[in-house]
């Protein structure tokens, strides 16, 4: 008799465990992968819906901001952190199920991402403002604003600015860099404009409780385009 009870208790748990793809909100298990891959948030509820997810790691992160900011490894951590902080803060979504067929469900997904139009106007303004103080620190109190130098009828002094450029190291050139781009970020603001992305999500054929994300690969980077705006 004990050995029949364990027998329907252990039959319980596997029906239990892969019906929960059937049983799972669809709404919720898109939500949960968009938290997990664009805020990294969420992560138990990930594992419960998700058998593996190939969003990038946040060392992930720091090597592609590194790359493409021609920053160290150590500074391209500072700016994801500030980055990770301006996505929370700034960006939102909305999901809204479509019809579904069959095993297949559809969730349109409204996204009000980061500006990055005013991103770059920001970051030349802060390049400019981070080579004003440079020139300050080294003598040139004159020297307000980066439009001043061309004002500068002072022909020694405007020289002697301009050699200073000239001889602007490498290192000197990626910290004033580094440090416009950190002010940059620091005034990311969202769009004023959304864009939409729809997601197909199933249930794992392999991996029974699970579900996928079809395409994920791809739909990740529209959901990242859309977010970063």
């Amino acid at each position: 008799m004990k050995i029949k009870r364990i027998v329907i208790i252990f039959a319980l748990i596997v029906v239990i465990l892969t019906g929960c793809a059937k049983n799972a909100d669809s709404k919720d298990v898109a939500t949960t992968f968009i938290n997990n891959v664009i805020y990294d948030t969420d992560n138990e509820e990930a594992e419960k819906y998700f058998y593996q997810l190939d969003a990038p790691s946040q060392n992930d992160l720091i090597q592609d901001f590194s790359e493409l900011f021609d920053v160290s490894k150590e500074q391209a951590k500072d700016l994801v952190e500030i980055y990770q902080e301006r996505l929370n803060e700034e960006t939102s979504f909305s999901v809204k199920m479509k019809d579904s067929s069959s095993n297949k469900y559809k969730a349109q997904v409204k996204v009000t991402g980061l500006d990055q139009r005013a991103f770059n106007q920001t970051l030349d303004k802060k390049t400019d403002e981070e080579l004003v103080k440079w020139l300050r620190d080294k003598g040139y109190d004159t020297v307000k604003h980066i439009e001043d130098i061309d004002k500068i009828s002072d022909e020694k002094q405007l020289k002697g600015i301009l050699n200073e450029l000239n001889e602007l190291t490498e290192k000197d050139h990626n910290q004033l860099q580094f440090e416009a781009l950190k002010e940059a970020f620091k005034e990311l603001k969202a769009s004023k404009e959304t864009k939409t992305i729809y997601l197909e999500l199933e249930p794992d054929k392999k991996e029974k409780k699970y579900w996928i994300i079809v395409d994920e690969e791809k739909r990740y980077g529209e959901l990242l385009d859309a977010f970063q705006g």
